[in-house]
């Protein structure tokens, strides 16, 4: 079943797109009590003096936009500004001027932020910059730091790859490590594959943060991708509907498969595990969505954006067709002479929200060892104990 334990550290998602700053040296100082906020709307002590602690409050832009002003203290030398997102799907741009008022660079966004946290580069000529955050959005919390190269709590994740060696589709935060016990911290940093998990829904902040933080304590550098649909527990045909029917859901899927263009591809028990309809839901669609992939007239748009891909192998947890058995109880030096089980209950214990209600399920009856081969490209396993199996 489930369960999950205390968020320990912050987590940062770095925007590559955002203005680079010049070499920085030394270690950077929190100085968000000594900026001065303005908001053209909202309550600002709402995030400001980077004290907020908690996931359910937050200040809300209007209908149409509103404008963060931050001005920096003389005789400090800015580095950059951290905003965590109540909401992920938010449009802004950001703004920085020097002293004399005139503007240094703007840069406008409308990309979703799959880790709910942004990190904004500040020039040191800035005096000031302005955050206009649009269509209603949601911010937690904006800590503002001196210039320094170690930023205090910072979590280093890597731009997204074009391509991966493992992809793993799940429907909730947490999943990845329940279900699928050693996996990620085996594949993605024993075998050094290049590995990638995505969320079918959105849980809400703090859940995506307490999974942020389980995965980089596993060893992952990949961000994962939400896919934004809506959680709840309803029956199966309820669930399907509230995604948007079968066609939706493939076609998101399908998306995916051609995003991260992966070798090999798992997901959930067709029964859900303990009987979860999203579980079931996740895949239930995901052969259909494979052998649609790899067919360029199926969902044409991502086949141009992405171009058509076939996975060679796809694995479903629990399906008796060509099953495999997994071994994470094998103590491996580049995990620091843990297991890839232990590892993966470290990660799973960042999850604090989860940890009453849920629990790893290694040799149990939810066993995350065991795996079905359900489609393949590459011939069935013979030593049924690696995803990887006859892959060149």
């Amino acid at each position: 079943m489930k369960r999950l334990l205390s968020v320990v550290c912050i987590v940062i998602l770095m925007v590559s797109m955002l203005p680079a700053v010049s070499e920085q040296k030394g270690k950077a100082e929190n100085i968000t009590e000594r900026c001065r906020f303005s908001s053209t709307s909202g309550n600002i002590s709402k995030f400001t003096y980077g004290n907020f602690a908690g996931y359910g409050k937050y200040w809300e832009s209007r209908e149409d936009a509103s404008t963060i002003k931050i001005v920096f203290p003389k005789k400090v030398t800015p580095g950059g500004v951290l905003v965590e997102w109540f909401m992920p799907f938010t449009e802004f741009e950001y703004r920085q001027y020097s002293a004399d008022g005139k503007r240094i660079s703007s840069v406008s966004s409308k990309r979703y932020f799959q880790g709910h946290v942004t990190w904004l580069n500040v020039s040191p000529s800035a005096a000031r910059v302005e955050l206009e955050v649009r269509k209603k959005g949601k911010i937690n919390k904006i800590t503002v730091f001196s210039d320094g190269t170690e930023i205090p709590g910072m979590q280093q994740w890597k731009n997204t790859p074009s391509k991966v060696d493992l992809l793993m589709i799940v429907a909730h935060q947490d999943d990845e490590e329940l279900w699928f016990g050693g996996m990620l911290p085996y594949y993605g940093v024993v075998r050094e594959k290049q590995v990638q998990v995505v969320y079918m829904t959105n849980c809400g902040r703090r859940r995506i943060a307490e999974s942020l933080n389980g995965l980089y304590v596993m060893g992952l550098r990949n961000v994962p991708e939400v896919a934004g649909f809506r959680n709840a527990y309803l029956d199966y045909n309820a669930c399907v509907e509230l995604w948007g029917g079968s066609d939706n859901i493939v076609r998101a899927l399908v998306r995916m498969i051609r995003r991260y263009k992966p070798e090999v591809l798992v997901t959930h028990d067709l029964n859900g595990e303990y009987g979860h309809p999203q579980h079931k839901v996740t895949a239930r669609h995901m052969k259909n969505a494979v052998k649609a992939a790899k067919d360029p007239s199926r969902y044409p748009d991502s086949a141009r954006k992405y171009g058509a891909w076939e996975v060679k192998k796809l694995y479903i947890h629990l399906s008796d067709t060509n099953p495999i058995h997994m071994d994470w109880n094998t103590r491996y030096e580049s995990l620091g002479g843990k297991t890839p089980l232990q590892v993966a209950t470290l990660g799973y214990k960042q999850h604090k929200s989860q940890q009453k209600a849920y629990s790893m399920q290694d040799g149990k009856k939810y066993d995350n060892t065991k795996f079905g081969l359900v489609y393949t490209t590459v011939g069935k396993d013979v030593n049924k104990n690696d995803l990887f199996e006859n892959i060149d």
